[in-house]
């Protein structure tokens, strides 16, 4: 009986004694060790995930920038009435005389040397009026033209003014280079080249655009695009007999 009382009195004693210093401060540093382990874990989450949603938002505002350059150089080169570029021979037993075909004020497109600007043109509706420019005569609203300037693209709509479309808050272009290809076809097999003179040719062009930009968030999150889009108002360098 002594046994058994000495035995609960010592089992007792030890219970109330609890934790000593070196059990407990074991059990501190094994739970900061799991508290930086899932706090480093959760910042690597949350830097992958604003890095992801930086890269989805550069791609976003580089591809709608492209689509903007796209459709605005899809209209390059057109005139108001492709009539006027039609040559067509005397009718009547010559009561009707031949019409040559007018030469086209809209076909330029031109780098100016130094830059990397590209510039074109295209018929619009002259200010306050709805109906396109048919006069065959160019007007001031219808210079159009693609331009980097302080780390934003600007697209043209007339002279002199500019408009971003992309936001420098956001993004930053690093680079935007365009590359005009050509291909030159010979209209011999459609014209009389017979009268004298050289054979008229058909010049096929090509515009091939890179755009390289950075996150103004976050530079090391970078990206490049590349699009490329055919003109479709082809150039006639001669006359068409």
């Amino acid at each position: 009986m002594r046994m058994n009382l000495h035995l609960r009195r010592a089992s007792r004693g030890l219970a109330e004694r609890g934790l000593g210093l070196v059990e407990l401060m074991v059990g501190i540093t094994v739970g900061l060790i799991v508290v930086a382990g899932a706090t480093l874990v959760a910042t690597r989450q949350i830097t992958e995930h604003r890095r992801l949603m930086l890269e989805v938002q550069m791609q976003q505002d580089l591809r709608v920038a492209a689509d903007l350059l796209q459709q605005d150089l899809r209209r390059a080169g057109y005139r108001g009435l492709p009539a006027n570029g039609v040559w067509e021979p005397e009718r009547s037993a010559g009561t009707i005389p031949a019409k040559p075909a007018a030469s086209s004020p809209y076909t330029v497109l031109t780098q100016p040397q130094g830059t990397n600007d590209l510039l074109y043109r295209y018929a619009r509706p002259p200010a306050g009026t709805t109906a396109v420019n048919t006069s065959n005569a160019l007007a001031s609203n219808e210079q159009s033209g693609i331009r980097l300037s302080n780390k934003t693209l600007y697209l043209q709509l007339g002279q002199s003014n500019w408009q971003p479309i992309t936001d420098p808050d956001a993004v930053l272009i690093e680079n935007f280079t365009p590359v005009i290809s050509t291909q030159q076809i010979s209209l011999e097999d459609v014209c009389d080249c017979t009268t004298g003179g050289a054979c008229p040719t058909l010049t096929l062009r090509r515009v091939d655009v890179t755009i390289q930009a950075v996150s103004k968030s976050d530079r090391n999150v970078k990206r490049t695009l590349r699009v490329s889009e055919k003109i479709r108002a082809d150039l006639v360098d001669g006359v068409c007999q």
